[in-house]
């Protein structure tokens, strides 16, 4: 494993529910996004895998922000944010603070984000081709 993934990178974050999460970079290995818990009374942890469409060789263009750039188009057409806005804040605060925590070598707190709350769309966001 250490041959395919030579720089293998993990950020722990504990949220304020006492939640723990951990995001592993393992590129070289898993191109895709999957996503694995451990759910109370449940014998085997709950996992899903999400494709990410991977350029062929020919191209460095990979579609990743096809989504994105789909809602933006539509928030500037209808005026309305197609999903809460604090959803990024959460996502890109956490990863800018586990970069930063790493950069430091230290555990950081963000207390940025403690009262950042928001309910997901009820409307499916997932981009299907």
């Amino acid at each position: 494993m250490k041959a395919m993934v030579p720089d293998p990178v993990a950020y722990q974050y504990q949220h304020r529910d006492g939640l723990l999460s951990t995001m592993i970079l393992m590129n070289g290995m898993v191109r895709d996004f999957t996503f694995a818990a451990t759910i109370d009374g449940q014998p085997k942890p709950f996992s899903t895998q999400m494709y990410l469409p991977m350029p062929d060789g020919r191209t460095t263009l990979a579609s990743f922000f096809s989504p994105l750039v789909y809602n933006a188009e539509q928030m500037f057409l209808t005026g309305k944010a197609q999903y809460p806005i604090e959803r990024t804040l959460l996502t890109s605060g956490l990863l800018i603070a586990g970069i930063d925590s790493d950069k430091k070598g230290e555990r950081l707190q963000t207390p940025n984000l403690a009262a950042v709350t928001y309910q997901p769309n009820p409307k499916s966001t997932f981009w299907r081709s």
